[in-house]
């Protein structure tokens, strides 16, 4: 049963929880052990759930583990994985830094983002496409990576669905 809130007034917010108590839920393993298929690496995996759950602000933290856990629960609930994470064609996720601090070339986090779900909304090769990808991977590193976690994590929910719909067809 959720704890009881007062009735909304519409004038005010509900009071904001203590950073502690958000920070209190986030497991860092779960996400590490999420994005192991894609991440093999255990230091660069580390760094991207560190910048996903210990950067930006907390409620940003809470919502993107959330999110990225209910995505997990349910590749759970399909069954186990065949083969690990999709390995369809994907894009780097860039650092973006302010021009006042970037220092050559620019550099990518170590987690890229895959290109086969987002081709459901726009062709691949498409400036839509292009424009999907920008807006997902703009951002601090705790969108852009909570972002391309996401779609990692679509990407392998829609690969279970293709091969749980492949299995029922009539042979």
């Amino acid at each position: 049963m959720p704890p009881h809130r007062p009735p909304r007034d519409p004038g005010h917010r509900y009071p904001s929880l203590p950073s502690s108590v958000v920070s209190a839920f986030i497991r860092p393993a779960r996400l590490d052990a999420l994005l192991a298929p894609w991440m093999p690496d255990a230091e660069e995996r580390a760094f991207v759930v560190r910048c996903i759950v210990g950067e930006g602000p907390v409620h940003h933290r809470g919502a993107s583990y959330t999110l990225v856990c209910l995505l997990g629960l349910l590749l759970e609930e399909l069954g186990p994985p065949a083969g690990g994470a999709p390995s369809g064609e994907s894009l780097p996720v860039p650092i973006r830094l302010p021009p006042h601090l970037a220092r050559g070339s620019e550099h990518d986090y170590p987690l890229a983002i895959p290109l086969a779900p987002l081709t459901r909304l726009a062709p691949k090769g498409s400036p839509e496409l292009a424009a999907l990808v920008d807006c997902l991977t703009d951002g601090p590193p705790h969108h852009a990576l909570a972002n391309a976690a996401m779609v990692c994590l679509l990407d392998a929910l829609f690969a279970r669905a293709e091969r749980a719909r492949a299995g029922a067809e009539p042979a």
